[in-house]
């Protein structure tokens, strides 16, 4: 075996001051989950049911308020839902903080009925616990709408009926909004600590063991929660993200990256096209695009920088280039390669960042703003990928375009796509905000910031497509196609994870099978990958196989990178054919030891990869509690569980 230490040279860092902030509508996210939020105050008529038959004579004027103010609650918040809709944000504002009155009596009055005695039996208290957690979230969710309300009331105060887009608002009102925004960071801020804290609230309802009438309330949480915490969370990376792109209070400069997920590499896809956008108070100033190989060609006579080693022994490639230079599947450390070849091979200084994206991305947002006429072609959400990527490859002959200007069209095509953009109706950005956030949490829009500030804030909110550090167990599938063409568009991913409980520690096998969809054609050949697989650092290798045949010492290649353990070998797919690669290896002792009530594990997808079926069949030597992820097959020390992989995921299991 071979090990190997990350060959990677970092650039000097740079710590701008200038903070940034963001941009977005929050009143049409808010309008559209408000009328899930009303669920909450049916908690009125629970009470009723719960405590029907209990002798709770002095304290039923304690029971008719706490009732009566959850109608109230409800019926509030529905004046308020119909004002949002009409952007009459002060009458608004107004309903939601009568909701908010009505929830905090309602606290009041079922906390008078804690001296109850009926309540002295533990069951009756867990009911009444309950009841006083889903006034608590009702309370809480109100105060964030009540919140981000106001900022869309002052958004609205400056724009007028006829400023429909953003080609439409004047710089100076540019200006003021960004303004808005940028000094809402702490609300922002606050808005998802209480979400937060409604989760862990909503976590302690069910540890209180709550009557099955209260399900009336808690399964609509259960569904709607999520859906608010996501509509909300997608605002808040908007507000946050767009002043970086906007320009907002300065200029900013980004190198933008398209990464071919259909030749996939390790940190999203291959590197065909590259440019650079320099943006100001949300103005375009510039932008440009170019084959990668055309920057490359130019470095070829001065540039002998030694490639890592798969490149150099499975692509027959004695020198490295800007074009392969994403080689790790952590994306900060990806983008400052980049960045390091774009500047030696006779790039532009002063680069405040590096943004890649996947075709994913643009086919979502053609899919929102509709078709595209560029150069005689028609781009539409159905055909973007493969029209382009014909073009590329052969339609430039038949347009008689020349090697080098063949992916021309790329830009052309962004040029237009920046225009509607700017001339998008309001109605339409919610729906760009979740194309944005979706793929960004998909890792199809990956973000590095020279700004330190900005790059934490990345960090901290998972844009940053970062290896993350894990206490628990670990997996992270990693793969580089060299040579195979355009195959990861036919190829099918599924892991299956084991974990066994032995006397001598846990062992754990994953069993990857790779099935070629395809066949020999211009994009699609036999699948040839240099894989590696990320487990927790110091985890032990007991047998690499791919099929049925034991891979020798001498092919895999050992890592210590990010804090990891990593394995690497190279292996084919034929076309039409699947091979199943399995890693077996034993966790490093210090992890099985810290095993005790808890067993929490990471999956992280790579960046780029669309999907991948996972299945986990999880073994333990204690009796399993049960865990929020899983369902647990009853009497049996083991968890299965299946999904399709699309993001970042955490697993936990609670043991006996």
């Amino acid at each position: 075996m071979m090990e190997y230490q990350q060959n990677f040279l970092p650039p000097k860092k740079k710590d701008y001051k200038n903070k940034a902030m963001g941009l977005g509508r929050f009143f049409l996210i808010v309008f559209r989950v408000l009328p899930y939020f009303v669920l909450v105050v049916l908690t009125g008529v629970i009470f009723l049911a719960v405590f029907a038959g209990i002798s709770l004579a002095p304290y039923s004027s304690s029971i008719s308020s706490v009732y009566q103010e959850g109608r109230e609650a409800k019926i509030n918040l529905e004046r308020a839902a119909g004002f949002i809709q009409k952007k009459d944000f002060n009458s608004a504002l107004n309903y939601l903080q009568k909701a908010q009155d009505n929830f905090q009596v309602a606290e009041k009055g079922l906390k008078n009925m804690e001296e109850a005695a009926v309540f002295n039996n533990a069951y009756a208290e867990d009911q009444l616990t309950v009841a006083k957690e889903i006034v608590f979230i009702g309370n809480r969710l109100s105060d964030s709408l009540t919140d981000l309300t106001s900022i869309a009331q002052e958004i609205n105060n400056i724009l007028t009926r006829e400023e429909s887009n953003w080609e439409q608002i004047s710089d100076e009102k540019k200006e003021k909004i960004l303004g808005i925004l940028y000094n809402s960071s702490e609300d922002f801020k606050q808005v998802q600590i209480d979400f937060v804290e409604v989760g862990q609230h909503l976590q302690e309802v069910e540890r209180h063991r709550p009557l099955f009438v209260f399900d009336r309330v808690i399964d609509p949480l259960h569904r709607y929660i999520p859906q608010l915490k996501r509509a909300f969370d997608s605002v808040i990376v908007m507000s946050k993200l767009l002043p970086a792109f906007a320009g907002y209070p300065e200029e900013k400069t980004y190198l933008f990256i398209m990464e071919n997920n259909r030749e996939m590499r390790p940190a999203g896809g291959f590197i065909g096209t590259y440019g650079l956008v320099k943006i100001k108070n949300a103005q375009l100033r510039e932008f440009f695009t170019d084959n990668s190989y055309n920057l490359d060609k130019k470095a070829e006579p001065y540039l002998d920088i030694e490639p890592p080693e798969p490149i150099a022994k499975y692509m027959d490639q004695p020198k490295w280039f800007f074009r392969d230079s994403n080689w790790w599947p952590d994306w900060p450390t990806s983008a400052e390669q980049i960045k390091w070849f774009y500047q030696k091979e006779g790039g532009k200084n002063g680069i405040d960042g590096v943004i890649a994206i996947t075709p994913d991305v643009i086919s979502d947002i053609l899919g929102l703003m509709g078709s595209f006429e560029v150069s005689g072609l028609t781009f539409s959400q159905d055909n973007f990928w493969e029209q382009l990527e014909y073009h590329v490859e052969y339609g430039y002959v038949e347009h008689g375009t020349s090697v080098e200007e063949r992916k021309s069209i790329i830009g052309d095509l962004g040029k237009k796509m920046i225009d509607r953009l700017y001339e998008l109706p309001m109605s339409k950005w919610p729906g760009l905000i979740d194309i944005v956030s979706n793929n960004v949490l998909e890792k199809h829009i990956l973000l590095y910031f020279e700004d330190s500030e900005m790059q934490a804030l990345a960090e901290e909110n998972n844009w940053a497509g970062r290896v993350k550090n894990f206490n628990g167990d670990y997996l992270m599938l990693v793969d580089a196609n060299l040579a195979a063409l355009k195959t990861d568009e036919v190829m099918e991913r599924t892991m299956n994870y084991n974990l066994s409980e032995k006397d001598q520690g846990f062992v754990s096998t994953v069993r990857v099978n790779y099935q070629n969809m395809g066949n020999f054609s211009w994009k699609t050949t036999r699948y040839r990958t240099y894989t590696r697989l990320y487990v927790p650092l110091n985890s032990e290798l007991l047998s690499i196989k791919v099929g049925e045949e034991k891979v020798k010492d001498q092919d895999i290649d050992l890592y210590r990178e990010f804090d990891k353990t990593a394995f690497g070998l190279f292996f084919q797919v034929e076309p039409q054919q699947s091979v199943t690669v399995e890693w077996k290896y034993r966790l490093p002792e210090s992890l099985s030891k810290s095993i005790l009530e808890e067993y929490n594990l990471m999956v992280q997808k790579q960046p780029g990869i669309p999907k991948m079926n996972l299945q986990l069949d999880l073994n333990f030597q204690k009796s399993i509690l049960g865990g929020p992820e899983f369902s647990k097959d009853s009497g049996k020390n083991q968890v299965k569980h299946v999904e399709v992989l699309k993001k970042d995921q955490q697993f936990s299991v609670w043991l006996k």
